[in-house]
């Protein structure tokens, strides 16, 4: 239950936490010296990546990479800056909330306008949230809980929530509740009612946001090209123009860093990482990544077959080489008990990797499950890089694990793009696939609980495990954060013997940048944030 006496010291904390941290806008003094590269004196920055982009339409984009373009294009009410410890101001300058948490005012800095050049109010947010809830696309679920969203003047807008929620200001920073320019929206197919909108492809190519750069062009084979907005409200961006160029082969992204072609390799495997080090004119930079890697293990026997079984699911967990997977991410990975990741609140240690393989243990599980001798099954796996680590060669690794207890598996590789329907539709009997948190808190983790999100892509539901259910439930409105630690602490004992995901990888990130550049510092949410980078 929430302890209603402590709300009104949580909210003067959350306040102070914000007043701390300052205003946050990520503005930065115009830099000087040659740009990283000119073409009639254009700065240009251009970064490498193996990209998962879907969409730029900022109600509707989910994937990793999305964030990372959508970001310094489209602003929230607030955002983070350098860390993801405490938010920072965004469009909101100041914000008060209620002492029964349930009522979030914010006051926006006067004077934004849109790329555009139209004003944006209030209302552009309420209506930017409201058509984000409407298409209920994969990040609508971070709105569950409002209950309504009122513009009482310009420069006020009021959020209501259902029940308090610890990670509300958390998950604001997310692309999914950015102002979007509503009257130019409009213009080109947007509604916040989804059976009016028509405006997901425009998005692609154009933007409505009032950030310090804009979407110039998309080409999802070759590159997104951001330009400066002139209408910006804070300083100006240090880049004329951003080429995020769409290049899968890390081997590629080496090359071309070498050459000075590119600014940023940000796609490069452990072994790239060892041939840099030590060379003039490239600094590595290194992180703690949030991203996980896991197996789905479909519950439904009519989707997973002889994979649906519990008993089966475990004995994957018990038969999978730790040591050897964490060898292939290179240094730094680690392998969470669950799907929380280490430098959550209530995050139990890591797997040893050491000790963690009992392939005895698994090939009793097998027997107890009828499967003495094994069977045969497909592993879908997308055809993407992740934290510089290809998927398909982990599946490798992971096929092999198995053998030892007589599950063979063929490995079915598909595009990314390909891949996402029937890995959101629940649909894939077993298959490889990664994750990083829309929002740094741990409440965006219990997705993998049965009957919620992640959990239903694997058709675990509440039914399943009514228990573990609740407990999420219960974990998910708790504003205590030792009461909050506590019950994520049981969720993930209670995963660790039961669940149908197996947790791989939490990987460390590393990549590489040209020497003169700065500010390109990995932040999980952005993975770069652009409106920082610039030249020495």
């Amino acid at each position: 239950m929430v302890k209603k006496k402590l709300l009104p010291v949580i909210a003067i904390l959350i306040v102070v936490a914000f007043l701390a941290g300052g205003c946050g806008t990520g503005e930065q003094d115009q830099g000087e010296g040659a740009p990283t590269e000119t073409t009639d004196e254009i700065k240009q920055l251009i970064v490498a990546v193996d990209p998962d982009y879907n969409t730029f339409d900022p109600g509707l984009a989910y994937e990793l990479y999305g964030m990372m373009v959508l970001n310094p294009v489209y602003e929230t009410l607030v955002h983070f800056v350098d860390t993801i410890d405490v938010p920072k101001y965004g469009i909101a300058e100041s914000h008060e909330v209620s002492e029964d948490g349930l009522v979030y005012t914010f006051k926006l800095r006067p004077g934004i306008n849109f790329a555009s050049g139209n004003p944006l109010t209030s209302e552009d947010v309420k209506w930017s949230i409201e058509r984000m809830i409407s298409l209920d696309g994969n990040g609508a679920f971070m709105a569950k809980d409002i209950a309504s969203i009122e513009a009482p003047d310009d420069e006020t807008v009021i959020i209501t929530l259902t029940e308090p929620d610890a990670s509300f200001l958390v998950k604001l920073t997310y692309n999914a509740f950015a102002a979007i320019d509503s009257a130019l929206a409009m213009e080109h197919g947007a509604s916040n009612d989804a059976q009016n909108d028509t405006a997901k492809l425009w998005f692609d190519n154009n933007s409505a946001g009032s950030g310090p750069y804009m979407i110039e062009s998309y080409d999802p084979a070759v590159e997104v090209v951001l330009v400066r907005n002139d209408n910006y409200w804070g300083e100006a961006p240090y880049y004329d123009r951003i080429s995020l160029k769409s290049i899968a082969d890390p081997g590629t992204q080496l090359m071309m860093l070498q050459k000075g072609d590119i600014d940023i390799a940000f796609n490069l495997g452990p072994e790239h990482v060892k041939q840099l080090s030590g060379v003039e004119g490239v600094d590595i930079l290194s992180a703690q990544s949030m991203t996980i890697s896991f197996l789905l293990m479909n519950r439904d026997p009519a989707v997973g077959g002889p994979m649906a079984n519990p008993d089966v699911q475990k004995a994957v967990r018990l038969a999978l080489d730790y040591k050897e997977i964490q060898a292939l991410a290179g240094e730094g990975a680690v392998t969470p008990v669950a799907p929380f990741q280490i430098g959550f609140l209530g995050t139990v240690p890591p797997r040893d990797p050491n000790t963690a393989r009992d392939v005895e243990a698994a090939q009793a599980l097998m027997e107890q499950a009828g499967y003495p001798e094994g069977f045969s099954v497909t592993l879908e796996v997308p055809t993407v890089s992740v934290e510089g680590l290809d998927l398909p060669t982990l599946a490798q690794k992971i096929q092999n694990d198995l053998l030892d207890i007589g599950i063979t598996t063929e490995i079915v590789t598909s595009d990314i793009m390909v891949a996402l329907d029937p890995y959101r539709s629940g649909q894939q009997a077993f298959s490889l696939w990664y994750w990083g948190p829309d929002y740094p808190d741990p409440n965006n983790q219990l997705a993998f609980l049965p009957g919620n999100s992640v959990g239903l892509r694997a058709n675990w539901t509440t039914e399943m495990n009514p228990e573990l259910a609740e407990l999420g439930r219960k974990t998910a409105v708790e504003v205590d954060p030792d009461i909050r630690a506590q019950y994520l602490e049981e969720i993930q004992m209670m995963m660790d013997d039961d669940t149908a995901f197996a947790m791989l990888l939490q990987f460390a990130r590393q990549f590489a940048v040209r020497d003169n550049i700065e500010g390109a510092d990995y932040i999980d949410p952005y993975r770069i944030d652009l409106r920082q980078v610039r030249e020495k």
